[in-house]
């Protein structure tokens, strides 16, 4: 799949796309991507993905919590294995928000980027907001600049609508059957090993202390978890805690800490990958270290036995 970073590497090559944040890249935009690409199909066109190299949200409220369901370079996977032919990152900005669908359709879908056949969700709505503008809008503007514009039909899940809201209310609820089903694929993050306060290998248990690449991706709350860990291509069984340690230290700043289960071996500095499996306890400020230590060893049993 061919990834552009600039529009103007797109030389207005006939296509057919959609567009859209996708994040999470969830059954619904699974389900939108395969009724287009099958229209694609029929047309002899190349199907083109347009996204944002930075979620819309971030321009309007740059200090929200950290939110993000998948990284670029996850979305750009996902989209691979879908069989889209090229996505297009958009650089968002202030020039771009202001624009009216009319001028986006013709400036950034028409010219620059040859959209052709644009599928448009069933309650999706692009550039300046506009009162009343929806999708016979976006047809009769297509008509005029030579896009033929169809509606993408809506997905539900059990009688419910599939998004990226219902999908992060999962995650934070620590159902991660739920969010998982509603992705379509596994909820994962990645970092890199960093060095940490070395509190777990103190307790017997020690950790990989993660620093995740993407500051913005969302993270399961505070608690401690059952995980799966990919590790240099190896997928190993773990035990994380993700909080501020409040039985062994003062300190407001969340950590992420990994046991990985019988391995051993210096990992610092490695790119690692995690896939919450289940949420196991919440937070707890113990009476003592001894407690802590004890209540850990019950977490890696629980682990270890699948109970």
């Amino acid at each position: 799949m061919e990834i552009i970073t600039d529009i103007r590497e797109c030389n207005g090559t006939r296509c057919a796309a959609t567009i859209g944040s996708f994040d999470g890249v969830h059954m619904g935009h699974r389900a939108m991507v395969a009724e287009l690409r099958e229209a694609a199909i029929a047309e002899g066109l190349p199907l083109t993905v347009v996204t944002f190299a930075r979620h819309p949200r971030l321009l309007f409220d740059g200090e929200c919590e950290p939110f993000l369901l998948t990284t670029n370079s996850e979305k750009a996977a996902l989209f691979e294995e879908m069989g889209v032919d090229r996505m297009v990152l958009l650089d968002f900005d202030s020039c771009m928000a202001a624009m009216c669908a009319k001028r986006f359709m013709r400036e950034v879908l028409a010219d620059a980027i040859g959209v052709r056949l644009l599928g448009v969700g069933y309650d999706h709505h692009f550039g300046k907001p506009c009162e009343g503008e929806g999708f016979e809008q976006y047809a009769a503007y297509g008509k005029e600049l030579g896009i033929e514009v169809m509606r993408l039909l809506p997905y539900t899940m059990d009688g419910g609508k599939v998004s990226s809201t219902v999908v992060r209310k999962a995650l934070n609820d620590g159902n991660f059957t739920a969010a998982n089903a509603l992705l379509g694929h596994a909820y994962r993050f990645s970092g890199t090993v960093i060095k940490g306060a070395c509190i777990g290998r103190g307790l017997g248990f020690p950790t990989a202390n993660i620093q995740p690449d993407e500051v913005m991706k969302l993270l399961p709350s505070n608690g401690v978890y059952e995980v799966d860990a990919l590790l240099n291509g190896e997928r190993i069984k773990g035990v994380m805690n993700i909080g501020t340690n409040p039985t062994v230290r003062d300190c407001m700043l969340r950590s992420i800490e990994v046991h990985l289960l019988d391995f051993s071996g210096d990992i610092y500095g490695t790119e690692i990958t995690v896939e919450p499996v289940r949420r196991l306890r919440g937070e707890v400020k113990f009476g003592s270290i001894d407690a802590l230590k004890l209540q850990i060893g019950v977490d890696v049993a629980r682990v270890r036995r699948g109970i």
